[in-house]
């Protein structure tokens, strides 16, 4: 297929890895419970949707720290499972999964600590899981899922530990969806197969089972309210300026990147080209942030969203916004 011919998707003004459709898909318990027990292979019996949203505030070294998950759902057997929906790719990001699962158990511990002693409350402690769901590739080789736990680094065996509602499991584990990978002939489970056919957004290879019909049913936006079609549609809006935006940045960026090899090829220096290049993405670099930020900020978003967005610091947010009077 030609690369620049587009892929045929099954609803083509919006895709299930978009943030609040996946939200939505998500707050269906039994949805949930059916993609964890695809996934990770648990005996689900039901599934709670704490959050759909979670923020965490702790008192850390510095003000403002803050960690933020998609959906945060808790098995019957108190099993506490994150799910992170990530359209773009972000260096950090496998880091930042680290960070939802640690701060996590320390809110648990906090939450239950009461004027228990301390060998106790370790004693009702239990796993949090974090399944990922990746547009874009994130590891090197070419399969599409994987599950990643505390092995030892010999013999492969598994670390598995005693909680309160259930005994000798992994105490943390993460399961890594990469949509872009996905080849049904080497997925075998038909369960896998069902929720990456549907989140990848193109037309079903397998047939679908009531589970992936319902799931389908609320991507119909005719049947959505009022309230969740205007949210949608100033998502939609923010998505494709900031796209727009980062492809304008990026042209600005390769182009200034250019300039600056065409002038250090007339100089004749090979040390002279070297530091123009480094020279110009720095600066294309930093003059793409700022159109960025500024670029969203008119547009109406505000600092924390941009931040959320982009992987750009809220305090070089604000201090953009203050220079240039936005």
């Amino acid at each position: 297929m030609n690369p620049q011919e587009k892929k045929a998707v099954r609803h083509p003004n919006l895709s299930p890895t978009m943030d609040m459709v996946a939200k939505k898909i998500f707050h269906q318990e039994r949805l949930t419970a059916d993609f964890v027990r695809s996934v990770l292979k648990l005996p689900v019996k039901s599934v709670e949707i704490l959050e759909g949203t979670q923020i965490q505030l702790e008192e850390y070294d510095h003000l403002g720290f803050y960690t933020a998950v998609d959906v945060r759902a808790q098995l019957d057997d108190g099993t506490q499972i994150i799910i992170e929906v990530q359209v773009t790719k972000q260096r950090a990001f496998i880091n930042r999964l680290m960070a939802y699962i640690a701060n996590q158990i320390a809110s648990n511990l906090k939450r239950n600590k009461q004027d228990k002693a301390t060998h106790t409350l370790y004693s009702e402690m239990n796993p949090v899981y974090c399944i990922a769901i990746l547009e874009q590739d994130y590891f090197a080789d070419g399969r599409a899922f994987r599950t990643i736990s505390l092995r030892d680094d010999e013999t492969g065996e598994p670390l598995l530990s005693d909680f309160k509602d259930s005994r000798s499991r992994p105490p943390m584990a993460f399961a890594f969806l990469e949509l872009s990978k996905y080849n049904r002939d080497k997925v075998a489970d038909y369960n896998l197969q069902k929720w990456f056919e549907f989140f990848r957004n193109q037309p079903f290879d397998i047939p679908t089972d009531p589970v992936i019909k319902e799931a389908e049913e609320l991507l119909d936006q005719t049947r959505w309210t009022k309230e969740e079609r205007q949210m949608f549609d100033e998502k939609r809006r923010q998505q494709d300026h900031y796209e727009a935006t980062m492809a304008q940045i990026y042209y600005e960026h390769e182009l200034a990147i250019q300039e600056e090899r065409e002038k250090g090829l007339e100089q004749g220096l090979e040390q002279g080209i070297e530091q123009g290049l480094l020279q110009g993405r720095s600066q294309g670099m930093e003059l793409g942030v700022q159109q960025l930020v500024l670029a969203m900020l008119k547009n109406g978003a505000s600092p924390q969203t941009i931040a959320q967005l982009t992987d750009i610091p809220e305090e070089k947010v604000k201090e953009i916004a203050e220079q240039n009077l936005v």
